[in-house]
């Protein structure tokens, strides 16, 4: 009887046994769900050979690889649009054109700031000889110029591209006035200028031309707006 008693105590332990087994497996296998879904909803973790990856590793690679990003887009730098502009003015009381240039004004020399911008030959170089401003960068520029003229009569100046195409006109009947009355004429224009354009101020007639030629009466320039893609689109420089 004793051996039977053993026996059925043993046996009853093998089935406590067998059921904690049967738990822990359906624990693992619940686990193993709600990881597996926890894995899909959210993101990869790489693998790593025998043991999982270490949840600190991963978290700790992401916030390398964002501040990797954060320093990369940080350092670039902002495309700062930038005007480049030139004036000449004229430095003498009065300017009678030499008539081998057909009326060209040529008395010009660049404004004082020109020089303090730390400007170059780059974009502008002005010939001092002839009075011509060479066009260095092509884009769209916006060119005005200011001309004071003395005498009377019909009295007038072309803005020349090239010395054969008349871009801007300045027109001023002076019937009114003596001699030695001055009277200013002002335009303004935008244009599409090549690289080696050659701009120049031309009176309408080639002799007997005066003009007062201090620097605040007469003067001009350029302010290079944009530049053109390939399609003839203005694009800011």
């Amino acid at each position: 009887q004793q051996n039977a008693n053993a026996e059925s105590d043993i046996l009853n332990q093998l089935h406590v046994l067998q059921a904690r087994i049967e738990n822990l497996e359906a624990i693992n296998n619940r686990g193993l769900s709600v990881a597996t879904e926890l894995h899909d909803d959210s993101v990869d973790l790489p693998a790593k050979e025998g043991n999982d990856f270490p949840l600190s590793e991963f978290l700790k690679e992401r916030r390398v690889k964002r501040r990797v990003f954060k320093k990369g887009s940080k350092g670039k730098r902002r495309h700062k649009p930038k005007l480049t502009g030139l004036q000449v003015v004229g430095f003498q009381e009065e300017h009678r054109p030499n008539e081998t240039l057909s009326g060209t004004f040529h008395k010009w020399q660049y404004a004082d700031w020109f020089f303090k911008s730390n400007a170059d030959d780059k974009h502008f170089k002005l010939h001092f000889g002839n009075g011509t401003l060479e066009v260095m960068q092509p884009g769209l520029y916006l060119l005005y110029s200011q001309i004071t003229l003395k005498g009377n009569g019909t009295q007038g100046y072309h803005v020349m591209r090239n010395d054969k195409d008349p871009i801007l006109a300045c027109y001023s009947n002076n019937m009114m006035l003596h001699e030695e009355d001055k009277t200013s004429c002002f335009t303004m224009g935008m244009f599409k200028l090549d690289k080696r354009d050659i701009i120049s101020v031309k009176h309408i007639s080639t002799s007997g031309v005066r003009a007062v030629f201090t620097s605040n009466a007469s003067f001009f320039g350029l302010v290079r707006l944009g530049r053109f893609n390939k399609r003839g689109v203005v694009l800011a420089v």
